[in-house]
């Protein structure tokens, strides 16, 4: 009867990628399940040896073991030409399901001296959704322990092969599928890496960024690694050629590649907002928004006013303000939004919130402000406004800010035009209301020409 389940990462085939923790956790098992997909091909019987070899080299002549082959289901995702047992398991709950219904079968037709069952996983179980599942769904139908034993991955042995860094400092890495890559790719993400693409869409990508550089890879860490390297635009063909031309030789192809934009495509889309710490005027200071300013947004935003001139007329949660809150400094650094509590610095008390929103054109930044109950009708807002919009201008190429509000939201308009903000005119039924009708908008704006407001300290 079975104790323990352990899903190990051997790399891709060559013996010498198992790590020291792979070796020492294959010398414990009794039984390896393998997937078979019932068809006898060139790519089943290289995989087989393959693990053969691993086993032979590193399970002793003394220690008993089998290999059962537990029959593949169909359809899950393995690409036209792959390896046998790189199905990209975990595209469904149902598809999992029968995955681990097939295993517990075997599982449970295995001796009463079998105890400790392995599942050989190509490169590392530990990034493999489909893996870390089906060994949990085993452990807790089976009532057994259960560990994941991480293994050398085909990104790892990519950039070594290629003798580059996975991810650059002060850069991410982003993993994706090909079926995903196109809709998903933005030079903003870094290096990103594609395992198994039979149709290769990065050449989807070659016009739209033909100075990304394409690192490709198959079959790597093996005798047979081949690898293709350089503008994307210009290696494609190449890759294309490499590729059609090692899977017709093996009947099988598992590679991957990484997608590197050039130094001056890297970083954010937007630049980040200025580094601020405070700007006050004496009455009023403004702070970037932190994650613990979640209470501020919530009283703010659920104020019986604040909801009246609200899209939807749907209160916040508290859940929802807490993301709002803790998303606050990415948009600052990733360049999208400038958002601020208003603090009253008489009694250094939250006041409500201010945010410069990039959008639209170039240069442009939409203006939106609230003020807690407690706090208004002493010209706070329109403080807070002056204080925002001057440093806007002081500090980032923005020219034009622009705001606006429902028709009758007179209030919002007064503190508008005293922070310098010049009324442009009216849009009909732009602004939606809570009961689905619509509301005609008041359009402001200030631009670097406007004469600035009072001087700010920082």
């Amino acid at each position: 009867m079975i104790t323990r389940i352990r899903a190990i990462g051997i790399g891709l085939g060559n013996p010498e990628h198992l790590t020291g923790q792979a070796i020492r956790a294959l010398q414990t098992v009794d039984v390896i399940l393998v997937p078979d997909d019932g068809e006898a091909t060139e790519a089943t019987a290289d995989l087989a040896a393959a693990r053969q070899a691993i086993c032979a080299a590193f399970i002793a002549a003394d220690h008993p073991y089998r290999i059962v082959e537990v029959p593949e289901v169909v359809g899950l995702g393995r690409e036209a030409g792959a390896a046998p047992g790189t199905a990209a398991y975990g595209h469904g709950g149902d598809e999992c399901a029968e995955v681990v219904d097939r295993y517990a079968e075997v599982i449970d037709g295995l001796g009463a001296h079998e105890q400790t069952v392995g599942l050989l996983d190509w490169g590392d179980p530990a990034r493999h959704d489909w893996a870390v599942r089906v060994v949990a769904a085993l452990s807790a139908r089976l009532g057994v322990e259960h560990d994941v034993i991480p293994g050398i991955s085909a990104p790892q042995l990519l950039a070594a092969a290629h003798r580059i860094p996975l991810g650059r400092i002060g850069s991410s890495i982003h993993l994706t599928t090909g079926q995903r890559l196109v809709a998903e790719y933005d030079s903003a993400l870094g290096d990103v890496v594609v395992v198994l693409d039979e149709d290769l869409h990065c050449g989807d990508l070659a016009d739209l960024y033909p100075n990304v550089e394409l690192c490709w890879g198959a079959f790597l860490g093996s005798a047979d690694e081949v690898l293709v390297r350089g503008r994307l635009a210009d290696v494609i063909d190449e890759v294309r050629r490499v590729r059609a031309e090692a899977r017709r030789r093996h009947g099988w192809v598992i590679d991957a590649y990484l997608l590197r934009p050039p130094g001056d495509e890297r970083g954010p889309a937007l630049p980040a907002w200025p580094r601020m710490e405070s700007l006050s005027d004496g009455v009023v200071s403004l702070r970037p928004i932190t994650a613990a300013d979640w209470a501020v947004l919530l009283e703010e935003h659920n104020d019986e006013e604040s909801l009246r001139w609200d899209f939807t007329g749907e209160p916040l949660t508290e859940r929802h303000a807490r993301r709002n809150a803790a998303r606050a400094p990415r948009d600052w650094s990733g360049g999208r939004a400038a958002r601020c509590v208003i603090v009253d610095e008489a009694s250094r008390a939250a006041a409500g919130t201010i945010s410069a929103v990039r959008m639209g054109p170039p240069d442009v930044a939409l203006i939106g402000y609230g003020v807690l109950p407690a706090f208004r009708g002493r010209g706070l807002a329109t403080r807070a406004l002056t204080l925002l919009a001057d440093w806007v201008m002081r500090e980032t190429p923005i020219g034009r800010l622009e705001l606006g509000h429902k028709i009758d939201n007179v209030v919002s308009g007064k503190v508008a035009t005293g922070a310098g903000f010049l009324a442009e005119g009216v849009h009909a039924g732009r602004l939606r209301n809570a009961d689905g009708t619509f509301s005609d908008e008041v359009s402001y704006a200030r631009i670097r020409a406007s004469a600035p407001g009072p001087a700010a300290s920082t």
